[in-house]
């Protein structure tokens, strides 16, 4: 199965490199690399290689506004550039926690659904409208945020009602329903390939996104919900629909860093994919997720 593994990454880490130099490894995968245009490309120039390539149209990349979904446009539109059948969108923190061979297995016993979670009764729901709905000031994307910006973020809750953008005003009538879930998913060829069409053809839809805040989580499930996509996994025995193994429950961070004691759960979820990892973790980690075949 031809596979391409998009990846949105800022800093070359161990999870990096362990999982483009496995993928990589075998000739019917294709590595293609979107490095936060902040970054210097020429720190990533060591994972090169005849299948692993870099997106040429970088975004400097701020968390939490559209920059995120900008990244993540572009690394499709270049993606749809080779032959795959299936895509997956990772970060640079993520590890594959099954084989290929065992990946390559579980996507034909679906028939090559997408694998797409959206928010249910395995998560805290959070309204997705709201997250298009305003004009967010900077101060929301400000991670760790100083006492006086806190109060800029509780003064603008306060007064949101001011800050409904006209894009919204003007087109959020043309969605039927705003949807919402985990920003890492993998999509079919087609899936892919429509999702593209329907931007590039609509600018509005991009428009009605820039001023959102954390939009990634929104803006691809609402399009797929809104062109009729109706080819999705779903396991509600399972983590989430989109096999990615992540840690909101335990801290101390959220999603909580992983480490040695947390494979056995990785290994019994049955997710393809696990995040976030330490940047320094090392190589006997990911050696155990999908076996000693790795080295």
């Amino acid at each position: 199965m031809k596979k391409i593994f998009c990846i949105l990454c800022h800093k070359k880490t161990n999870p990096l490199i362990y999982t483009v130099n496995y993928l990589s490894s075998f000739a019917e995968n294709t590595i293609l690399i979107h490095v936060d245009a902040k970054s210097s490309l020429e720190d990533f120039q060591s994972l090169a290689g005849r299948n692993v390539h870099f997106v040429q149209n970088r975004v400097r990349v701020t968390w939490g506004d559209y920059s995120q979904i900008a990244s993540t446009l572009n690394t499709l539109s270049e993606a749809l550039q080779w032959n795959f059948d299936y895509l997956f969108l990772l970060s640079g923190d993520d590890l594959p926690c099954q084989s290929n061979q065992s990946i390559n297995d579980f996507l034909h016993s679906i028939n090559k659904k997408n694998l797409m979670h959206f928010q249910d009764a395995r998560n805290h729901y959070v309204d997705p409208e709201v997250r298009v709905k305003y004009r967010y000031p900077a101060v929301c994307y400000v991670r760790n945020k100083s006492l006086p910006e806190k109060f800029k973020v509780l003064a603008f809750k306060l007064f949101k009602g001011l800050y409904i953008t006209d894009e919204f005003k003007r087109h959020a009538s043309s969605i039927t329903r705003f949807y919402k879930g985990t920003n890492w998913f993998s999509l079919n060829h087609a899936t892919v390939n429509a999702l593209m069409r329907f931007v590039d053809a609509n600018p509005w839809y991009c428009h009605l996104y820039q001023q959102s805040f954390c939009g990634d989580e929104v803006f691809f499930h609402t399009l797929l919900k809104q062109l009729g996509v109706e080819d999705f996994y779903q396991d509600n025995e399972k983590l989430n629909d989109a096999l990615r193994y992540i840690d909101w429950k335990t801290g101390p961070d959220f999603p909580r860093t992983l480490d040695e004691s947390d494979v056995p759960n990785i290994k019994r979820s049955g997710c393809l994919f696990t995040r976030k990892i330490a940047s320094d973790i090392p190589y006997d980690f990911f050696a155990r997720l999908i076996g000693e075949g790795a080295r």
